[in-house]
């Protein structure tokens, strides 16, 4: 299937490729080295002739340790010598770009490099040189399970900052009259800003690569579908361009003088139609796999002109080495890595179809022909989905089952209408713009008509973490290779199935057996997930400050998809502000929750949270039992001076750990629930109202006694100094979720362990086998705390 392992460019390049990967992502150097001095020892012990393995396992060592210490130090020298201070840069703008409810720029600056910053309105465009006053501030950044570190991000994009743009300053710019090409964008930006709904969306995204405007509602439905491919810019675009032109080349030039020279009109079409692909790659702004397609082509190209018969295989391999040399970060982008997976994908389902079965269905005639054409196509959509199932689990949470068969029939309306039109009412659009706005419109008419079509959207959820089901994932396709070198028929197949079935089984019963409390990173804000064997329970739900940007579907959802939740048996809002229900409705309309309760509180206060059906109110103390956990409910009065200090008060009990989730009342309300009995000693407290300095006092502290405290806070006051001073003075530990991210408890025999997000990201095992490591091997990475005795 693979016969080019054996020549030295597949070696070299492959090697180099999984080599930058591994050390990109901090697999461990020992475990690497353990892996190879096996085989070595194996090979010596059981077999000869594997001098290609081997060569190529000595070159992964090599090019690991090129990228380890090429990715060792990730910071901006410059940035960290001026941090937080006011930066005025002389920059060249690169790119002017709709993001959200704003732009986002791009610029170059000699002494920083190529960063980011965001304005509300268009004050520059591409080619001017600027000097501008920037803010360098820290990220604030959320740092919950699967998420990026911002500056990790940004450097896998090929950008090393993010400045804050400080217009009160002014700005100078002046205006370069040499030719731009990012200015052709621009233009077209300004052209799809004359747009709106679904024809601004589509042309963006087709066209420019800028999908923050296309309809959230088709965005939702093409995920589902397993078509979200379609929309982003990537190699199939440029395929569908250059195949047209391509197409249209060869005809034409079988009726000129050039069919008489004797050379292929193939070469001469490639040649001719390559601009074509050019162009999809500028319009993209040289986006990840539009390159990468447009580099792969490019040699394939080269190839034919040379009458060499390069694989395709080691076109791709070499493209991809070629790029990572000059581009290293990339290796880190997801664009990137789908677009490699995915035509990597293409490539060994073509060579599937012609091995096992070109010659099964009879191409006699013109049904039979168009079976074998269709079951061709079916076989290359679903070795895709194969390839790239890891990436689209880890992006999404969600994995969508009916990609190959939507793909069948989705691929003509996106190669022949949707794509080229697209490209053809931009082109239009320097020429007559009105007749390209009418177009533009028609074309999303039809598309508003196409999204209507009854596409199958079957997604299947894990219920375990995706971690854990990549983790499978590599697992089963390493049995796989193992067992194909030593079982030559079909039993490696059913041998491959019950291992792998056997491995899942046992992820998912350990898995299904942990208990842990997650305080989510959602700044000064709360929410809570608690897994109690096969049954969650969420108190508070995250902000929802804004009112045209979801926050919850953007940060907090994916979370909770990649976590493996799909029921909620119980959710629990402290009270209505918004920064702890505001997440509530977007949850109910992905998740199915048994239950959802709160204080008793005037449905006047609900009105601000745009919820559907009212929680129900809990009026007097009640006293819950879900599996082994026990949880309290304190209500506050009714009715009310201020709605923080009545917040529903909450204790969790499991097997002697004991944590309060206090939401925000203050002092007062403290006071109050010591007099009627309702304060009992804890080992964790979650601080009240993300910190206040009029939430505790000593005698509070003294009621509690928590070994530990955690905050779900962001900024100066939250937690405050004052608050942070009581708990000095009893030598109370506390940790926030702004320094150290989401907080993980976990319960022991005698013991319990805390554990931190941003500790986690930094080892890869820790992140790999979460939440088992800390389980088995907790010393290296959590906190440990030690229950209350006598109580």
């Amino acid at each position: 299937m693979v016969k080019e392992v054996k020549t030295p460019i597949f070696i070299l390049t492959s090697s180099f490729i999984l080599g930058f990967f591994l050390s990109f992502y901090k697999f461990p150097f020992l475990i690497l080295i353990f892996f190879i001095l096996g085989y070595f020892v194996f090979i010596f012990l059981f077999y000869k002739n594997r001098y290609f393995l081997s060569l190529w396992l000595g070159f992964l060592l090599i090019f690991y340790l090129i990228g380890y210490f090429h990715f060792k130090n990730l910071k901006n020298s410059y940035l960290n010598q001026h941090k937080a201070e006011k930066i005025e840069l002389l920059a060249t703008i690169e790119k002017v770009e709709p993001y959200y409810y704003g732009y986002l720029n791009t610029a170059f600056s000699a002494s920083l490099g190529k960063f980011i910053f965001k304005t509300d309105k268009k004050y520059f465009f591409p080619g001017q040189r600027c000097l501008i006053t920037f803010q360098n501030k820290e990220y604030q950044e959320y740092f919950n399970p699967f998420s990026f570190e911002k500056e990790t991000s940004l450097l896998v994009k090929g950008i090393e900052a993010e400045l804050k743009f400080l217009k009160e300053k002014g700005f100078v710019c002046e205006e370069n009259k040499n030719f731009n090409l990012e200015r052709i964008r621009y233009k077209l930006f300004n052209f799809s800003e004359k747009l709106s709904g679904t024809a601004k969306g589509l042309i963006q995204a087709l066209v420019l690569g800028v999908e923050y405007n296309f309809p959230e509602e088709y965005k939702e439905k093409l995920k589902d579908q397993g078509l979200y491919h379609q929309l982003a810019i990537s190699g199939f675009n440029l395929a569908v361009l250059f195949g047209i032109f391509y197409k249209i080349f060869y005809h034409l030039l079988k009726f000129t003088p050039l069919i008489k020279i004797g050379y292929p009109l193939q070469n001469i079409s490639y040649l001719l139609a390559l601009p074509s692909a050019f162009l999809i790659l500028l319009l993209s702004g040289f986006c990840p796999p539009a390159f990468r397609a447009f580099i792969f082509l490019s040699l394939f190209i080269i190839s034919k002109l040379f009458f060499r018969n390069t694989s395709s295989l080691i076109l791709l391999f070499l493209t991809a080495s070629l790029i990572l040399i000059f581009q290293p970060y990339l290796i880190g982008n997801l664009s990137f890595q789908l677009s490699f997976v995915a035509t990597l994908g293409l490539i060994i389902g073509d060579r599937i179809f012609k091995t096992y079965f070109k010659e099964l269905i009879s191409t006699s005639n013109t049904i039979l022909k168009s079976i074998n054409y269709f079951f061709y196509l079916f076989l290359l959509s679903f070795i895709v989905s194969l390839f790239v199932f890891p990436f689209i689990i880890y992006i999404n949470g969600t994995f969508p089952l009916a990609t190959p068969i939507n793909n069948l029939i989705a691929t003509f309306f996106w190669s022949f209408i949707f794509i080229p039109f697209s490209i053809f009412i931009a082109l239009l659009s320097f020429l007559n713009e009105n007749i390209a706005l009418n177009l533009a419109n028609i074309l999303a008419k039809v598309f508003d008509y196409y999204i209507k079509i009854p596409f199958f959207e079957w997604t299947y959820k894990f219920k375990v973490p995706i971690n854990l089901v990549i983790l499978f994932t590599i697992f089963s396709l390493l049995i796989f290779i193992a067992l194909s070198h030593f079982i030559k028929n079909y039993k490696k197949y059913l041998l491959w199935c019950l291992i792998s079935l056997i491995f899942y089984l046992s992820i998912y019963y350990f898995y299904e057996k942990t208990f842990y409390i997650l305080i989510f990173d959602v700044g000064r804000a709360s929410a809570n997930l608690i897994k109690n064997k096969d049954s969650f329970i969420l108190i508070d739900t995250g902000p929802n400050y804004l009112k045209d940007f979801n926050w919850t579907k953007v940060y907090l959802l994916p979370v909770l998809d990649k976590l493996g939740v799909e029921v909620i048996d119980l959710a629990i809002i402290s009270h209505p502000d918004l920064d702890h229900s505001g997440g509530l409705e977007t949850l109910k309309e992905n998740f199915y929750m048994k239950k959802v309760i709160s204080g008793n509180f005037d449905p006047e206060n609900w009105k601000k949270t745009n919820i559907l059906i009212l929680p129900d109110p809990i009026k007097n103390p009640e006293a819950l039992k879900i599996k082994d956990a026990e949880i309290f409910l304190f209500p506050g009065k009714m009715p009310y001076e201020d709605l923080n200090r009545e917040s529903l008060v909450v204790y969790i009990e499991y097997k002697g750990l004991t944590i309060l989730f206090p939401g925000d009342i203050d002092k007062i309300r403290f006071y109050r629930m010591k007099e009627k009995g309702e304060i009992f000693p804890v080992e964790i407290l979650v601080s009240p109202h993300h910190g206040s300095k009029y939430s505790i006092d000593e005698n509070i502290i003294n009621w509690l006694n928590p070994k530990v405290v955690l905050t779900s806070g962001r900024g100066s006051n939250f937690p405050h100094q004052e608050y942070l001073k009581v708990l000095e003075r009893f030598n109370k530990p506390q940790f926030s979720t702004e320094r150290v991210g989401a907080i993980f408890i976990f319960p022991k025999d005698d013991y319990y362990l805390i554990c931190f997000e941003r500790e986690k990201k930094k080892n890869f095992l820790f992140s790999a086998l979460f939440p088992f490591v800390p389980l088995y091997f907790e010393d290296e990475f959590c906190r440990k705390f030690e229950y209350h005795k006598n109580l």
